[in-house]
């Protein structure tokens, strides 16, 4: 399929530079990129929720602490989805 893409100048000349020193066309390196993308998308764990028991002694958490934890666990979804390792 041929298409027309609007791509920022810099980052163009970034790509067909590096396709070229890979000894491929700019088409195979967007399609690779591309792949990857999708990829990825594929491999990214679901969310997952902590539950916490109301008859633990330890279930005395407050809103704050309860916040915190919710930053955390979207903070990691968050890098994940970028690709980066969880803290």
């Amino acid at each position: 399929m041929q298409t027309t893409l609007r791509i920022d100048d810099q980052l163009y000349r970034e790509a067909k530079a590096e396709a070229a020193r890979e000894g491929t066309t700019l088409t195979r390196f967007l399609e690779e990129g591309i792949r990857l993308r999708l990829q990825k998308r594929k491999l990214t764990v679901p969310h997952s929720i902590r539950i916490y028991d109301p008859e633990a002694p330890s279930a005395a958490i407050s809103e704050v602490e309860i916040r915190r934890i919710a930053a955390e666990a979207q903070e990691e979804q968050d890098l994940a989805k970028l690709g980066y390792p969880s803290l």
